[in-house]
């Protein structure tokens, strides 16, 4: 279809045949948020198709003084006749597409015998014809422990380079994994044990509850499956009270971690590293630390949040929120490792597994320019593990240093936090100017582009 849909084999097992119909209903949905997804992603303009391409940010930031729904997430922006800028509703823009999209909402609840996953759908079909989703968020995170797991509507802001605002569409469906979720319980009990510190002054985000549900992915659609995300935290970041009031729900795309190492974790893992690294490591391994890495991340994510974050980092705060919480998870591992709930083995395998998925941001960037708020953060990954001695360079590949990798990922980890916690716009607009990107792009780039598997 394109890259913006991915459906996974072998399709849905273990469901009855009512949950296929299900299914089926929901999958019919998902198809039709592709388009909504295509007509908002736009990687030439940092704004997307979000707003008009010859509008500075000057002049939207003036525009919605007057009209605060030019800034709105649910809104496009366009000129008018006059030429002046104008906000134009998600649901007004799509109004055919999303009551088809509904409308096949409604069929599937009809059909699904969980009750909360049926109430969950009805109130979805509702909310994308209003372009307010706290209701349908509400009774979604009650769906924890549902079979079947979907997620429809516009929800994540990386398109919007200009501001971090607009919300794009995504959709997923999965089965919950019953085997894997007796590991993400485990872990879900060590990680809530270590409770994080926050810096004087900050307005940390005190979250009511933290759930985790770990699917054996049946298809993406829109955002995630064209950034090929292994998991998703929701309500998103911005929704600060609604996350205070009801908590969140990471899901992990169990079969988006088989993909990602086959097509190019492992080739770049096997380019990028020498001989002596590479021993004893299977994909097998390599599989089980994305999942690790994936379930850590998005529990880290709901415990260490700002009320204020996106505020005062504006388009900045994109630069290093997945990365950030890519790094809080390899010190998270090292706690579960002095825990003994994973092997040093383990803990090597899930630095080893960021680091390659650091390289394919950098690899992939031509192909993807969208990736390009991600690529900031992650060179500064990279830099960091370079600069310290985490990452050796010999003449046979890079060699990992476990213990001054994790020492590096340290600093990392206290430098972002502070700009998260507390920087402002300039501040982290100054780390970012002062990071020799260039340098680590041009270092790792032209090596991976062969590859290929990158950019597909």
């Amino acid at each position: 279809m394109s890259s913006s849909f991915q459906i996974f084999k072998p399709g849905p097992s273990g469901l009855s045949a009512g949950e296929k119909k299900v299914v089926e209903k929901l999958t019919a949905a998902a198809k039709l948020i592709v388009p909504l997804y295509e007509a908002q992603k736009n990687s030439k303009y940092p704004g997307a198709n979000f707003y008009p391409p010859d509008a500075t940010r000057e002049e939207i930031q003036k525009a919605a003084k007057k009209n605060p729904s030019i800034l709105s997430p649910y809104t496009f922006v366009v000129r008018n006749k006059a030429g002046k800028l104008v906000a134009v509703p998600y649901s007004k823009k799509f109004r055919k597409e999303l009551t088809r999209v509904a409308k096949l909402l409604k069929e599937a609840a009809a059909l699904s015998d969980d009750k909360a996953f049926k109430a969950y759908l009805v109130a979805r079909a509702q909310d994308l014809l209003k372009d307010n989703f706290d209701q349908s968020n509400i009774l979604w995170l009650k769906t924890n422990t549902s079979k079947i797991g979907c997620v429809l509507g516009p929800f994540d802001r990386f398109l919007d380079r200009h501001f971090h605002q607009k919300r794009a569409y995504t959709a997923w469906i999965g089965v919950l994994n019953e085997d894997r979720m007796a590991e993400v319980s485990r872990m879900r009990t060590l990680i809530l044990t270590s409770i994080p510190t926050f810096l004087p002054g900050a307005k940390k985000t005190t979250v009511s509850q933290i759930r985790v549900r770990a699917e054996d992915t049946l298809l993406l659609a829109g955002l995630d499956a064209d950034y090929l995300f292994m998991s998703n935290n929701l309500p998103s970041s911005a929704d600060i009270k609604l996350i205070k009031k009801h908590g969140t729900m990471s899901t992990v795309f169990l079969s988006m971690a088989k993909l990602r190492v086959e097509k190019w974790m492992q080739p770049i893992f096997q380019r990028a590293f020498d001989k002596k690294t590479q021993e004893g490591r299977s994909v097998s391994q390599m599989e089980d630390a994305l999942v690790r890495i994936s379930v850590i991340d998005e529990m880290r994510r709901s415990l260490v949040r700002y009320d204020d974050a996106v505020i005062r980092l504006q388009e900045y705060f994109a630069y290093i929120d997945e990365v950030y919480g890519d790094i809080l998870t390899i010190k998270s591992a090292g706690f579960l490792y002095l825990k003994n709930a994973i092997t040093e083995k383990d803990l090597e395998a899930m630095v080893l597994a960021e680091i390659c998925q650091a390289l394919y941001y950098l690899a992939a960037f031509d192909k993807r320019r969208r990736f390009e708020n991600l690529l900031y953060g992650y060179a500064a990954f990279l830099d960091a593990l370079l600069g310290g001695g985490g990452l050796e360079e010999t003449e046979g590949g890079l060699r990992l240093n476990l213990q001054k990798a994790l020492l590096c990922t340290d600093r990392l980890v206290r430098t972002f936090e502070y700009y998260l916690a507390l920087g402002t716009r300039d501040e982290i607009k100054g780390f970012f100017e002062c990071l020799n990107t260039e340098g680590i792009f041009s270092k790792f780039h032209p090596h991976f582009q062969a590859l290929p598997q990158i950019g597909g």
